[in-house]
């Protein structure tokens, strides 16, 4: 017998949009550290610090032509700081493009700022994909960032201290992931499902390996690695068991978990969205992939994690054939029991 985590009240208006703000917000918070982190925000001060004691090696006689304003280049000079700590040097972007995200955020630019203004595609360059950045672009990008770093200090009133760098870093890296944030809610329920999975996993000293995207490459978890893995969730493709099963982190369905023999045994959808007028759409998304699946396998089990979902497509879920399992994602994320009581069911099938 199919078993529903959902209440079985009539949810009002009022209540269904309660539970879109909760979802909303608890996601919007899980979203900015995860983005903190995938944007290496937090890694930026470390390889500039790394970069000094070599700063010898980066001539700055030609600063007028970099964008760099005298009164600003003066300023800094006279400071505590270095100058590769402010300005952006073109050799210094040709030799480490990612760092032109910590440049480019000091200027309190975003990407697409940075892509209209200098015709060039920052992002490319930020990922750590270690793409070559050509004389032109590295000369173009140094002359924007160097623009308008100096027309900051320039308001400093002589006063430019490192704690500022860190607060244009902050500031910036939030309001890019601010901007992203719309677009993102069902992308970041699906992350936090894979992360809620992996740690329990961890937790059961089930795990083997992880499997990364990047051309497959397997990870074995470490006591110094594991923590810094799974904050950059985006990169693990699915975890290898010790019980030679794997859990696959997919598009669609967004977590499917596989036998020895390479079977799927659960397909698991994950849908956040908050809007309730788009809960029958999401739930149509989810049995098409559902359908998917059992005609592949015609004994596999389903489950659909669903927030803000309208009576009216609760009582579609309950009687749908292709839905074997059906949890609250909001209740999920905001109580320990029904967290415990998901948790276990996905343990007992990996286990099985």
């Amino acid at each position: 017998m199919r078993i529903s985590m959902a209440k079985k009240i009539r949810k009002t208006n009022k209540e269904l949009l309660t539970e879109a703000h909760k979802i909303n917000y608890k996601l919007r918070s899980t979203f900015f550290y995860r983005k903190l982190h995938e944007y290496k925000t937090l890694e930026f001060s470390t390889t500039i610090m790394q970069l000094i004691p070599h700063s010898k090696h980066y001539s700055w006689e030609s600063f007028n032509d970099w964008g760099i304003s005298e009164v600003a280049f003066n300023m800094i000079s006279k400071s505590d700081l270095n100058l590769i700590q402010v300005f952006a040097h073109p050799k210094l972007l040709r030799e480490h493009p990612h760092l032109i995200g910590y440049y480019r955020n000091v200027a309190v630019l975003s990407q697409k700022a940075a892509r209209y203004l200098s015709n060039a595609d920052t992002k490319r360059f930020e990922e750590y994909n270690n793409p070559d950045i050509t004389e032109t672009q590295a000369l173009s990008l140094s002359i924007l960032f160097n623009e308008h770093i100096s027309l900051i200090i320039e308001t400093a009133f002589g006063l430019f201290e490192e704690r500022e760098i860190h607060g244009l870093l902050f500031a910036s890296t939030g309001a890019q992931i601010d901007g992203s944030w719309r677009n993102s809610i069902g992308e970041e329920a699906e992350k936090v499902v894979q992360i809620m999975m992996t740690q329990e996993v961890i937790k059961q000293k089930l795990l083997q390996a992880f499997i990364m995207r990047i051309n497959g490459e397997i990870e074995t978890p470490t006591n110094d690695n594991i923590a810094k893995i799974i904050k950059n969730i985006k990169e693990i493709k699915g975890l290898m068991l010790t019980n030679q099963k794997s859990i696959l982190f997919s598009g669609e369905p967004d977590l499917i978990i596989i036998d020895k023999t390479g079977k799927s045994e659960l397909v698991v959808e994950v849908k956040g969205g908050t809007d309730p007028a788009g809960a029958l759409e999401r739930y149509g998304a989810s049995k098409k992939s559902f359908e998917h699946s059992f005609r592949e396998n015609k004994n596999v089990k389903t489950c659909l994690l669903a927030s803000c979902i309208t009576t009216e497509v609760e009582q579609r879920i309950k009687g749908d054939k292709t839905v074997s399992k059906y949890f609250n994602l909001t209740e999920i994320l905001t109580d320990e029991k029904f967290k415990e009581t998901f948790m276990r069911y996905i343990t007992d099938i990996i286990k099985r």
